[in-house]
């Protein structure tokens, strides 16, 4: 466990003494080789490592991604170890040798206890100097578990020699093959304990490498060196290795525990941020319906933008619970917004024209309009362009550019509309009764409105036909209703009347000229 008064002691430490330090190197005198101190506890918390590394400067820095490199080099080390003990044991379960497999063994406790110390003892003197530099000498971050004294094997009574003559081969056999067998399963711990470690050391180093390259430093080596030895490899021709590595990886801190966790954690920030936009939007339509009495295209944009934006936002907090850094992602979308606006030109022209289009409000949803070559119902508006819904069931995208320069007819933006209707009849046929008849037929139907009252006028005598213009009025929707029933009706009284409805008619008249005699003389 890790002491408060000593992790606030090195707050202080980096805030107070590093610009001392900073001014120190800036005198003419040499300046003196720089000693880590993040190093002083090798678990230091991340949250913790990135604020100390924050004011820290690109030389300091170096330093600082040195001793963590050194950390984990060794700590690198011992996985190799005890991987090649591993292998080992499985070439001492494979021989018949006793005595080979018994220095097999050895061999292999002799190679995991010297990188062990000599990681030990890197490490050891990595946290001490930090100790001295801080004047915490004689603190301990966190006090090691005390090992318990190793009993003591009792000695036992050496068998006689005809009891010893008398045991068998296949006993001792066993007896080794059981001593390999504890060997690896030990190893096979200590290597995912190790691989662990090696990705705490791993995530404190990266830590440290973003604040130095933020600040001008070069990490790419350190960090070739991280993506060589993070993998976790996988000794597919050993059964017992492949499981072990698997779980162990699986149930491991900085391993599927860790993975999952940050995994659960960006579902729980997307599903809190889609809540959040989807109230967020809920009371901005609220707000602009009650207060501002926009247009339904406007509230509906404007609810979506925010809403838009507020999942954008979440998606970005979502991805740091990845462990991805956003802040490249921002520049980069910063250094390439002139670029994309130099090309965006045309997309540029479409939302100046929505925005003129939701300031003037010439339609709304719900409107049937004619613009931009397309009539329809209108459905939804974006900044970029405007959908329709044809009568036909059709979805039409039509750019925003094209509907504002262009004549705008909304159909549907009065409650009420006149409906025009002409009808031809004979020359021969009582032009006053077809009148009345097409009266008769408009003020019977239900939908035709009162006032305006309707006209019925005979206006135009055509080449084939008397054209009589019948200029009844009713709501809007049900300006088609009213028009194809009155036409339909008119249709069927001008038949019972004997009323004709003549077809185009043209009268080709022949002259024919006589020549006068040709003198033959």
């Amino acid at each position: 466990m890790m002491f408060p008064r000593l992790t606030i002691g090195l707050l202080l430490w980096v805030v107070m003494i590093c610009p001392i330090l900073a001014q120190e190197e800036a005198a003419p005198a040499k300046p003196a080789e720089y000693v880590p101190v993040t190093t002083i506890n090798p678990n230091i918390p991340t949250d913790q490592l990135k604020i100390i590394v924050k004011p820290l400067t690109k030389s300091e820095l170096e330093g600082e991604a040195k001793a963590w490199f050194e950390l984990l080099r060794n700590k690198s080390r011992q996985i190799a170890a005890a991987q090649l003990g591993i292998k080992k044991t499985n070439e001492a379960m494979a021989t018949n040798d006793q005595e080979a497999a018994k220095n097999t063994l050895e061999q292999v406790q002799a190679v995991k206890a010297k990188a062990e110390e000599d990681a030990k003892k890197a490490e050891q003197q990595i946290t001490e100097a930090a100790q001295k530099e801080l004047g915490l000498e004689g603190m301990k971050v966190g006090d090691p578990p005390k090992e318990e004294p190793a009993e003591e094997p009792v000695a036992e009574e050496a068998p006689a020699e005809d009891e010893a003559a008398e045991e068998k081969p296949a006993e001792k056999t066993a007896e080794a093959e059981k001593a390999v067998a504890d060997t690896k399963g030990q190893l096979l711990v200590d290597v995912t304990v190790l691989q662990d470690e090696r990705s705490s050391l791993i995530n404190r180093l990266n830590i440290v490498l973003t604040s130095l390259e933020l600040k001008g430093g070069d990490g790419a080596e350190y960090r070739k060196y991280i993506s060589a030895v993070s993998p976790i490899e996988v000794d597919t021709s050993d059964v017992t290795a492949t499981w072990a590595t698997l779980v162990g990886w699986l149930v491991s801190k900085e391993g599927g525990q860790r993975i999952g966790w940050n995994v659960s954690e960006f579902i729980l920030i997307l599903i809190a941020s889609w809540l959040i936009a989807k109230f967020v939007q809920f009371v901005t339509n609220w707000l602009l319906a009650k207060k501002l009495h926009l247009s339904q295209l406007a509230e509906s944009l404007i609810a979506r933008t925010i809403k838009n934006v507020v999942m954008i936002v979440g998606f970005a907090i979502a991805l740091t619970a990845l462990e991805i850094d956003i802040t490249p992602i921002v520049a980069a979308i910063g250094a390439t917004g002139l670029v994309v606006g130099l090309a965006l030109q045309g997309t540029l022209s479409n939302f100046a024209s929505g925005l003129m289009i939701l300031i003037n409000r010439p339609f709304d949803v719900g409107n049937v309009v004619t613009a931009g070559g397309v009539t329809g119902v209108i459905h939804q508006m974006n900044l970029v362009s405007t959908t329709f819904k044809t009568f036909d069931n059709q979805t039409i995208h039509v750019p925003n550019n094209s509907i504002w320069n262009n004549v705008i007819t909304n159909i549907t933006a009065n409650h009420t509309r006149r409906v025009d209707m002409e009808f031809g009849i004979g020359y021969d046929d009582d032009f006053e009764q077809a009148e009345q008849i097409i009266l008769d037929v408009v003020n019977a139907h239900e939908k035709v409105l009162k006032k305006p009252e309707p006209q019925v006028i005979t206006h135009d005598l055509g080449e084939s036909s008397v054209n009589i213009v019948c200029r009844p009025w009713a709501r809007t929707e049900d300006w088609w209703q009213v028009k194809t029933e009155v036409i339909r009706e008119v249709k069927r009284r001008f038949d019972e009347a004997g009323i004709s409805i003549p077809f185009p008619q043209q009268d080709v008249h022949f002259h024919t000229k006589i020549m006068p005699p040709v003198d033959q003389g």
